[in-house]
């Protein structure tokens, strides 16, 4: 079985050498909260994902989910690692204090996530859809409904889902045919009755009550999106105090049989069967949506960390794979006689993906953080102009995450399992699992592809293009900074072209939109997200190079080192801190120099005016 392993360095870079989370916790907003607290959770996080989660991922890929009495019953020992995981407070990890949470900054929250999803991404089903009712009951629910739900599911006494999905509607939400009918006498409450899908976490024996947030239509209302509303509706039914009543017509009758994730329960679900379930409006009737969509940003940022967290541990085995494996001999010396047997990590191609995967892993976490961090930065912004520009950075940037996150991690998940050979594509050593794992991460919380028709319809046009120019503004700032002319001049040029490019793409969907053709504009959607995503990875990648070159001028400095000296790859081979600096720099300039140019490539596919997507006969 393999190891748990994170790189800890590079978060904590993310987080304090790059972000300085301890300057953003100068405000009043995070006062309870020092540097020295957030590396101490840190820590907490990785020992828990490394004893708590880890030992029970691959043994729940292979036990899966079955079913026992009408319940379904999650692996051996998934049960135990809940009561531990929310009995060390990381349910409510960004909520704040004086609602019952840890009052740490969304980037913390997220990092620490990253640890416990690379772990047992199965089990992280259960908390993170908890987390995420959490916010919709704190954010729009009453007093009362706050004092039964909010506390219990903090604690992990309880949990949450949300269930949107239909049968006949998935992506299009509006769609459903799940029906609210008021109840008489109790205002508030009423009966619901439908079906939902693909409902993660949708039951379970983890808790002793299940909180779903419902979408459903309430007798009368509009067909359309103005029609639809949020309903909490538990698994069980309570009284005031939270005394569980009995059941309340909820009812799991499948569970999915999916291609990974085989350790959480994706279910279907029917409410009221039998004219009993009973459900309580949450927020005013008829804006399930936007009281919904309202919680998405952190949703989906926490999607594109399952691609993140996933990528990232794949690299960490990849690359110790390579080292131990020994096979061939170096090209240079394929014509010796009795040539040195090497490590695979000696081959120019095996080094080619491991960096590859390292440049999406890291890429990943900069951009996954970088959104968390504007997250966190509005909260505390003094100002409306201050607070706009990084909610503008949030909105455009959120659909980039979900997307390019996922769908790179896949890849280096692949990648990975090509590094290890015929060893990868086995069950012992575990990337293969991963590869399984992760897939979904494109699919739910809206496909990739509705993510970059988000991007293109809605998020690029608002407000005149001012999210797309707030975002240009800061890449231009890099580019024409003080750094420009600087070692890393060829890649900030680089930049510079690919920012054109995605520019010009961007302006030149104008046109076809104008005259009333939005199918060619929706044909290349993906291929402008791709390319949005891999200009703003380059981007935080080359800050973060620029921050490493100072950091790694100054060890070199202390430790006395001549950067020309021929004994550097010694001293880069004992100095971790120095050897990690280093690679930061590599990581840029492989990214800048090997990734980037797709952008000029998809460009060219946009420009082309080539409709043969759309008019072909299937």
């Amino acid at each position: 079985m393999a190891e748990f392993y994170a790189d800890m360095r590079d978060i904590r870079f993310n987080l304090f050498d790059f972000l300085d989370m301890g300057a953003l916790i100068e405000h009043e907003h995070f006062k309870d909260v020092d540097v020295e607290v957030m590396n101490d959770v840190l820590d907490m996080a990785f020992t828990q994902a490394a004893e708590v989660l880890f030992p029970v991922n691959q043994s729940g890929d292979r036990e899966g989910v079955h079913m026992v009495d009408g319940t379904p019953v999650l692996p051996k020992g998934f049960k135990e690692a809940y009561k531990v995981f929310s009995e060390s407070g990381w349910n409510g990890m960004s909520m704040a204090v004086d609602a019952g949470g840890q009052g740490f900054p969304i980037a913390v929250h997220i990092a620490a996530q990253e640890l416990f999803t690379a772990a047992n991404v199965n089990f992280m089903f259960t908390p993170g859809l908890t987390h995420g009712a959490l916010g919709l009951v704190k954010e729009f629910g009453t007093a009362d409904q706050k004092a039964l739900y909010f506390d219990r599911m903090l604690e992990g006494t309880w949990s949450g889902t949300m269930c949107l999905t239909e049968p006949a509607a998935g992506t299009a939400v509006p769609d459903l045919k799940s029906t609210a009918t008021p109840i008489e006498g109790k205002p508030g409450f009423y009966k619901i009755k439908g079906q939902k899908i693909f409902i993660s976490s949708g039951d379970h024996d983890l808790t002793e009550n299940i909180v779903h947030m419902v979408l459903a239509r309430v007798d009368g209302d509009p067909m359309d999106y103005r029609g639809v509303s949020l309903f909490i509706v538990p698994k069980m039914k309570v009284d005031a105090k939270g005394k569980i009543l009995g059941r309340n017509d909820v009812t799991c009758v499948g569970v999915e049989e999916k291609l990974g994730i085989h350790g959480s329960a994706t279910c279907s679900l029917s409410f009221g069967d039998d004219d009993a379930c009973e459900g309580w409006l949450l927020g005013q009737k008829g804006e399930g949506l936007r009281i919904m969509f309202q919680m998405m940003n952190e949703a989906r940022i926490a999607v594109g960390m399952q691609g993140v967290a996933q990528s990232s541990l794949a690299y960490e085995w990849a690359v110790r794979y390579a080292k131990e494996r020994i096979q061939g001999t170096r090209l240079a010396d394929a014509r010796k006689e009795n040539p040195e047997r090497v490590a695979i990590i000696e081959h120019p191609d095996v080094r080619r993906m491991l960096l590859n995967m390292r440049a999406i892993s890291q890429g990943g976490r900069a951009l996954m953080l970088y959104g968390a961090y504007c997250m966190d930065r509005a909260e505390v912004a003094t100002d409306d102009k201050e607070r706009q520009r990084y909610m503008h950075q949030v909105e455009i940037l959120t659909p980039i995450i979900k997307a390019w996150c996922s769908d790179e991690g896949f890849r280096a998940c692949e990648m990975g399992i090509q590094v290890h050979g015929g060893y990868g594509y086995v069950r012992e050593y575990g990337m293969e699992q991963l590869l399984r794992d992760v897939k979904i991460a494109s699919i739910y919380e809206g496909t990739n592809g509705v993510q970059a028709m988000d991007l293109l319809g809605r998020k690029l046009t608002r407000g005149g293009g001012i999210m797309l120019m707030t975002m240009l503004n800061e890449v231009n700032r890099t580019i024409n900074g003080p750094d420009k002319d600087g070692q890393f001049k060829p890649e900030l040029e680089a930049l510079a072209k690919a920012r054109d490019a995605m520019a010009a793409t961007a302006m030149g969907f104008a046109g076809p939109m104008k005259k009333g053709d939005i199918d060619y504009p929706a044909s290349h959607a993906t291929n402008f997200l791709q390319m949005f995503g891999d200009t703003i990875v380059a981007w935080l990648l080359l800050r973060q190079a620029i921050k490493a070159a100072e950091m790694y001028a100054a060890r070199l400095e202390l430790k006395k080192i001549d950067p020309a000296d021929p004994k550097l790859a010694e001293f880069l081979a004992d100095d971790a801190e120095a050897r990690y600096l280093a690679g930061k720099i590599d990581t840029a300039r492989f990214f800048v120099h090997n990734v980037l140019p797709r952008v000029k490539a998809r460009a060219a596919a946009v420009k082309s005016g080539d409709r043969s997507a759309l008019t072909t006969v299937f």
